[in-house]
Formats: C-alpha cells, sequence, structure tokens
C-alpha cells in the first residue's frame, strides 16, 4: 500500500504519512497519503478483487448462487470501478481512480478534501447556499441524463434498480432495526400487518414510475467542495430509479435542513432543469407526489440505517433520526396516507 501510494505521489516510501479518515456507515476505510505537498485517498475494501472483471459478470455469478444477491450487491469495489468510469464518461465531477490492487483489496483516489456540503454551508451567506444547491440540483440531471450511456454501456448500474423488492427491503430493514432493535418495539399483530399494507402499497407505486440513472445516496455528505467545486463521491451504488429519488433526498436531507421556500425553489428549477435535458420527466403533473412518496421511503431507509449504527454503538448518527422521521411525517400528512405507518411514527417521536 505504502510503495503504490508513494509511486502516485512521486515521493520516497518513507516521505508519506498516513492518516485515517472519519468514515461513513460503510465497511470501507478510507486513509489520506501525504509527500511533498501532494495528497491522495486509500480505499480498503473488505476483500480482494479482480480487476479484470466485470462488475455485472460478478453480479450474475453471485446471483446463480444466491438469487437475492441483487438485494445485497453493495459497495463492491468492482462496482465503485465502473460506477466511476460510467460518472466520468458523463462529465460528472467524481474523484478519478489513480491506481487499484485487487490482491491487496485497495483503490488509489483522487483527493477531493474534507469539506464536505453539510459543513461547507454552516458560515456561508444564504445566497451562497441557494446557489451551491441549486448547483447539486443540476447535477442530479446530468447524473439522470447519463442513463441512456449507463443502458449503451451495459453498467453494473443499468443492471441494479430500486424495483419493488429492493424498496421492500429497505422498509423492512427500518423495521427490524429501528422498530425492533432501536426501539425495542413488539407490534401487535394488527399494527404490524397494517404497516406492512403501507409499505406495500408505497414501494408497488414507487416501482411502478419510470426510472433513471439515480446515484442512491445523494446528500450534504456525500457532495464536496473542492477548488470552488463541487464533486460526487460514494458514486459505487448508483442505479435505476425513480426521478425523484435523489431530488428527495437532497432537499429532505436529515444531515441539512433547507427552509420551505429553498425546498420548494430547488424542485422547480428540476422541472425546468429536466424539461431542457435529454431525460425529460414523462408525467410532469405527477412528480410531486412522486416526491412526497420518495421522500418517506427514502427517510424511513435513513432512519433504518441511523438506528443500525446505534444498535452497534455508534452514536454519531442518532441527531439525525428525528429530522427524518419529521420529514417522512410531512410527506405522509401531504398525501393524506398511510395512516398505519403514521401513527407508528407519531406514537415513537422522541
Amino acid at each position: 500500500m505504502l510503495e503504490l501510494a508513494a509511486r502516485h505521489l512521486d515521493a520516497a516510501a518513507d516521505q508519506v504519512t498516513i492518516t485515517r479518515l472519519t468514515g461513513d456507515a460503510s465497511t470501507r476505510v478510507y486513509l489520506r497519503a501525504a509527500a511533498a505537498g501532494r495528497t491522495l485517498i486509500i480505499c480498503l475494501y473488505g476483500e480482494p478483487f479482480d480487476e479484470s472483471e466485470r462488475a455485472v459478470d460478478r453480479l450474475a455469478k453471485m446471483e446463480a448462487v444466491n438469487p437475492s444477491a441483487r438485494l445485497s450487491y453493495h459497495s463492491n469495489a468492482l462496482a465503485h470501478i465502473e460506477a466511476t468510469r460510467l460518472f466520468i464518461d458523463a462529465g460528472l465531477p467524481v474523484p478519478r481512480i489513480l491506481a487499484t490492487a485487487g490482491s491487496d483489496a485497495l483503490m488509489l483516489f483522487e483527493d477531493v478534501g474534507d469539506m464536505r456540503l453539510q459543513d461547507w454551508i454552516a458560515n456561508r451567506p444564504p445566497a451562497e447556499v441557494r446557489a451551491a444547491y441549486l448547483r447539486a440540483i443540476e447535477l442530479i440531471v446530468d447524473i439522470q441524463s447519463a442513463t441512456k450511456l449507463a443502458l449503451e454501456a451495459d453498467s453494473i448500474c443499468s443492471h441494479m434498480a430500486f424495483d419493488e423488492a429492493k424498496l421492500r427491503w429497505e422498509l423492512g430493514f427500518f423495521f427490524a432495526n429501528f422498530i425492533n432493535r432501536y426501539l425495542k418495539l413488539k407490534l401487535d399483530p394488527a399494527t404490524a400487518n397494517a404497516v406492512q399494507t403501507d409499505f406495500k402499497a408505497l414501494c408497488g407505486e414507487l416501482a411502478a414510475r419510470p426510472r433513471v440513472l439515480v446515484h442512491r445516496d445523494y446528500h450534504a455528505r456525500n457532495l464536496m467542495m473542492h477548488d470552488e467545486q463541487m464533486f460526487i463521491i460514494d458514486h459505487q451504488d448508483a442505479r435505476m430509479g425513480p426521478a425523484s429519488y435523489d431530488v428527495a433526498s437532497l432537499i429532505s436531507d436529515p444531515y441539512a435542513t433547507l427552509d420551505a421556500d429553498l425546498m420548494s425553489e430547488l424542485v422547480e428549477h428540476f422541472i425546468e432543469s429536466k424539461a431542457a435535458s435529454p431525460q425529460p420527466l414523462d408525467e410532469v403533473a405527477a412528480f410531486g407526489c412522486e416526491l412526497q412518496l420518495m421522500t418517506v421511503q427514502r427517510m424511513l431507509k435513513a432512519i433504518g440505517t441511523y438506528a443500525s449504527q446505534a444498535a452497534q454503538g455508534n452514536a454519531t448518527y442518532i441527531p439525525y433520526i428525528e429530522p427524518a422521521r419529521e420529514r417522512a411525517l410531512a410527506a405522509m400528512n401531504e398525501l393524506g396516507r398511510f395512516d398505519a405507518t403514521r401513527a407508528l411514527l407519531e406514537r415513537t417521536r422522541a
């Protein structure tokens, strides 16, 4: 690892310093290597990988053994390679892969700094925050405009989708980790069945919506501000999903609460930008409803992730449970639906 990093930093190995970076909720480990004023990022994966193998072929092999592998194919190094290639080919600002060493389960990336959008907006005037979020919306449109490229390239991203099974799995994850593990609640059968009925209706409707390429985890911790540019990170799980997916993730982001006026402006900017893009919305009138449905699903999944981390002893994400719950409740109230799930969230309010 040290020798590979040294070569790309054009330095001797004994000149390189390694610093561990604060990670996210994944199993990957990130390090920063520095020498002579230059830096790069080292990503350590949990197991070796074969750089010559395509991610989609690897997925096919997994599915041959386990038909449900599509639901659990997550943070795979090969997917990271393919998704990065796709995003760069589409002109999207993501860190470039500098080198791979599959036998050592590691990858070297361009360093785009430590300034997350979440932190960047803390001391910025409203006009700058607004401009940054408008840019973030435009990048969502650019990602969706790469849908055709993903399909033509037969990318792993085009083989993964937020179908009904995946959406339901995520809500099952919420139920198991938030209701059962975090809150330690045992619901009566009637309540549990009513919530599952809500989940079935929600996921069925979202799965029926037209699909485009989506980032999958588009929020203020995965947008980096570096050299006066915005960079997208954590894009290895990009897949096909509703056009509202990344918009819901951004404007309802528990990491960076936005005021109602800015949220409305961002939605309007998305709709206007999509109209001029290669991937326009099929039904503009239906987008508002889809966005609320997607907000419910996305926020419940986020709560499940935060609760899962808390159950493992990581308290970092606990403060974000309440903002996610409030956004999910607001969307359900706007829709006037999912009474059982609304009642459950109200009942478990902090």
